[in-house]
């Protein structure tokens, strides 16, 4: 008896959807901007979880916006990112000693969704 088809996506797939985003130079400094966020030691507990939380967005909204096909779609995943990463910011703005590298790598992917989203 034939095998129903699986919806798991194969490691072909995940390989070319991975090169695509390698491609959107967005993408790749929200993925290294999310990186450090994620590694940021800030003491206050819920001002951690919440910037981890908005950096992680910024990240997965860029993404899932690279993966649409329709520009209002694109358009709309950008605009989140965006406004995940001026959260980010103003998150930012909150810890004491966050490293200098860490915010110019937001104002670029802020500066980056800005004209994607136009």
């Amino acid at each position: 008896m034939p095998q129903p088809p699986t919806a798991t996506a194969t490691p072909t797939a995940i390989v070319s959807a991975s090169s695509s985003l390698e491609r959107l130079d967005c993408y790749r400094v929200a993925r290294d901007f999310t990186r450090l966020a994620q590694r940021l030691p800030i003491a206050n507990q819920v001002l951690r979880n919440q910037f981890r939380r908005a950096s992680l967005s910024v990240l997965t909204n860029v993404a899932e916006g690279a993966g649409r096909v329709a520009k209002a779609d694109k358009r709309r995943c950008y605009a989140i990112a965006r406004g995940e990463a001026c959260e980010s910011a103003a998150l930012l703005d909150l810890i004491d000693d966050a490293p200098a590298d860490i915010g110019s790598l937001l104002s670029r992917v802020i500066a980056m969704l800005t004209k994607l989203v136009r």
